[in-house]
């Protein structure tokens, strides 16, 4: 959320952010609910005191007369105020954060910003071959298969046996599926690579909880422009009446975890991660992207969060996409790094941000695996997490959010890149280890599967 002296003071540069993340917010309104608080605070603040004075008097008929209508008038306002700030804070909540002077400004993703692009065989590409959109993907490898653009990943998990999305369908309806045998196993081979980096380099494994109350989605700007993605699970089922959500990350969780507390500067950064099964209705999406595991409404992921000071934010912004590029080039995988822009930049809370994508060669196309967003003080405004200053004195944190691995992603990917052209996948070299062999060849359930 941002500061409203900061969107006082700076109107005119707010308006205009507010249009290029084509946002809702309407900065007159807010601006004129702020002025219609601060009017009824005064007010309030004025009537008591009158009150207070008069109390001292003589208890006369017109005095306890004037006390009773103070009463009343204070009664009154102070239930308009508390109305003004109810409708203050939901206006508010739909002002996004301000972007970075470095954002690319944008209607779409055809107007993000290639940052870098990387393949195996050549490391990264030369600057004149990275631009707007798409540029870097005519220079993307495709399959060593004579006259064979290769089989998508659904048509390779069926035929090895590890992807099942019609007995998901069966289940559990429409974009569920069963990963098996290989395919859990290239998850948790993912997670024990990306796992031991992290712990080397100071991160804390996390296991949060996957229900969360309603102010934390609030608080990580998931709610509430994200409301329709989340599934609610009713108060009538649950302790206290209280309403829970399924979280579609672990983000809200692990900020969750800082929320109202003060930290000193020996405790931060607060570097945290970790490995969840996450859920997203995917409204709006229907349609899209419906073949595999790409798109569904149930995935595991590992995430990865930090809560800093301010100076440290941009620092702790770059090492964190640096974990991504690591992990894609350790697996061996052709991709590029987006600088997202103002149009195309997610969530409301975000700073800057860049997606990291893997070059999908049987599809010939680009697909998202990572998104690195700095959200500045903008989270830590909504769940209240502060640090101590050197001079004693409190602030905000900034807060730092990267998908470290969308990992049934990755496993597409993985069978995208590495397939054989007898149907077989040949398993990254550096997963070798954990997953016993250096390929994937059809299993016990590959004649079930269908």
């Amino acid at each position: 959320m941002l500061d409203l002296k900061y969107v006082r003071q700076h109107q005119a540069e707010v308006k205009e952010n507010v249009i290029r993340r084509k946002a809702t917010a309407d900065v007159d309104a807010i601006i004129g609910l702020d002025d219609r608080r601060l009017e009824l605070i005064s007010a309030v603040d004025s009537q008591r005191q009158e009150l207070k004075a008069s109390s001292k008097q003589k208890p006369d008929p017109e005095t306890q007369s004037k006390l009773r209508l103070l009463s009343e008038q204070i009664k009154k306002q102070e239930a308009e105020l508390a109305e003004v700030e109810a409708e203050l804070k939901s206006q508010a909540a739909l002002l996004p954060n301000i972007s970075a002077p470095t954002m690319p400004v944008g209607k779409d993703e055809d107007d993000n910003v290639e940052v870098v692009a990387w393949t195996k065989k050549d490391g990264y590409l030369d600057k004149d071959k990275l631009g707007v959109g798409n540029h870097s993907a005519q220079y993307m490898p495709g399959l060593n298969f004579l006259n064979s653009k290769g089989q998508h990943h659904l048509e390779l998990g069926v035929g090895l046996g590890i992807i099942d999305a019609k007995q998901g369908a069966k289940v559990s309806g429409s974009r569920f599926a069963y990963l098996v045998d290989g395919a859990v196993q290239l998850e948790n081979a993912l997670v024990q690579l990306l796992s031991q980096e992290l712990l080397r380099h100071d991160f804390i494994w996390v296991d949060p909880p996957l229900l969360v109350k309603e102010p934390v989605l609030f608080g990580t700007s998931h709610f509430p422009e994200q409301r329709d993605q989340v599934y609610e699970i009713k108060s009538d089922n649950v302790e206290e009446g209280q309403d829970l959500f399924l979280v579609g990350s672990s983000e809200p969780s692990l900020f969750g975890y800082g929320m109202d507390r003060v930290f000193t500067a020996e405790q931060l950064p607060l570097k945290m991660f970790a490995v969840t099964p996450c859920f997203r209705s995917e409204v709006g999406s229907w349609g899209k992207d419906v073949r595999g595991i790409k798109r569904v409404h149930q995935f595991n992921k590992l995430e990865m969060d930090v809560i800093c000071a301010p100076v440290d934010s941009g620092t702790v912004f770059e090492e964190l996409r640096g974990y991504n590029e690591w992990l894609l080039q350790k697996l061996g995988l052709p991709y590029r790094v987006i600088h997202k822009c103002t149009g195309d930049c997610g969530y409301l809370a975000t700073y800057d941000q860049y997606d990291v994508e893997v070059w999908m060669p049987s599809q010939q196309e680009f697909m998202e695996t990572m998104t690195d967003t700095l959200a500045t003080d903008y989270q830590a405004r909504r769940l209240n997490i502060k640090y101590v200053n050197e001079d004693g004195s409190r602030d905000f944190v900034h807060t730092v959010n990267n998908t470290g691995v969308a990992l049934g992603r990755m496993v597409a990917a993985i069978l995208d890149n590495f397939q054989q052209p007898d149907g077989t996948v040949l398993v990254p070299e550096v997963l070798q280890p954990w997953m016993g062999v250096d390929r994937l060849t059809p299993g016990r359930l590959s004649g079930i599967i269908s």
